[in-house]
């Protein structure tokens, strides 16, 4: 926990407390770590309780989210209050990226105030352009983390490249609903939305930017959470987005599961060169997939 006793933060949320909250905020400079990305956990800025145990989770990715899932009447004091635990979050052992809102409906304002904090990126949402995301380079250097739910940026994904963007999230619940695309083709076996997690994927991929896939919204289906998590692994997607601890585990068991024989592979192959193993013969391609399987 990152304090023992949080009543002090329930009020300030209660009241809208901003003048209280400020005294509690103090931007720190703490060692950031970057890691996989098989996991990104959704934390409301508003959820004391949650926010409060972000240390303890097993997530690679604390999704500090001030967008979507916290009411317009907490927005602001909602990143007042992601301030205060940022002030008192020493060495995190993952990544903690900043869900801001969309630029021109507070997210250049939450970007500006919390820039001076220690993090590791900024995710923007409702990107249409490169334009956008140009806006934001003027007034923070952290890395910027993009969610792809609009058709504009889809459509255009394979030339939406700058060094600092580092990971796209596919949106899809917001991408069907700019394409007047009802829910109901988010199915396991529909060739479509294979496409649209394929396409997510390649171009992502081909822009050397880390695909994260969507949130499974059904949180108690993890049975379907699951096999969700093995469609898009088997497209390339590196992780996805979670909602519960539960999930985190799921995603993280899967999105590693070929760790361990990647590991084995490259160290044979750099030991004794070509070799056979289970009928699979490990040639050079083989070998530089096993590779590439581990910087990931």
């Amino acid at each position: 926990m990152i304090f023992e006793n949080t009543e002090f933060l329930e009020k300030i949320l209660k009241n809208n407390d901003i003048k209280k909250a400020l005294e509690f905020i103090k931007p720190v400079k703490t060692n950031l770590v970057t890691t996989k990305k098989r996991s990104a956990l959704m934390v409301s800025g508003h959820q004391i309780k949650h926010l409060n145990k972000i240390d303890e989770l097993k997530a690679d990715i604390i999704m500090l989210n001030l967008e979507d899932g916290v009411p317009k009447e907490k927005k602001k004091i909602a990143r007042y209050l992601t301030a205060i635990f940022l002030s008192h979050y020493k060495n995190p052992n993952k990544e903690i990226v900043i869900r801001v809102n969309a630029l021109n409906e507070g997210g250049t304002e939450d970007i500006k105030f919390l820039d001076k904090f220690s993090f590791n990126a900024f995710r923007i949402p409702k990107v249409t352009s490169l334009e956008d995301v140009d806006d934001v380079f003027f007034i923070t250097d952290k890395d910027l983390h993009i969610s792809v739910e609009t058709k504009e940026i889809f459509v255009n994904l394979k030339d939406f490249t700058h060094p600092k963007i580092k990971a796209f999230y596919i949106g899809i619940y917001d991408l069907l609903n700019e394409l007047n695309i009802p829910h109901s083709v988010i199915n396991l076996e529909n060739p479509f939305i294979h496409k649209i997690l394929a396409d997510f994927s390649l171009y992502s991929n081909y822009n050397n930017i880390t695909p994260v896939g969507f949130v499974y919204q059904q949180y108690k289906d993890l049975e379907g959470f699951k096999k969700w998590c093995l469609l898009q692994k088997n497209t390339g997607i590196k992780g996805v987005g979670c909602i519960t601890p539960a999930q985190v585990e799921i995603a993280n068991k899967i999105f590693d599961e070929d760790i361990e024989f990647a590991k084995m592979i490259v160290e044979r192959f750099e030991n004794i060169g070509p070799f056979t193993i289970d009928g699979l013969f490990v040639d050079e391609p083989i070998y530089k997939n096993y590779l590439q399987i581990l910087k990931n």
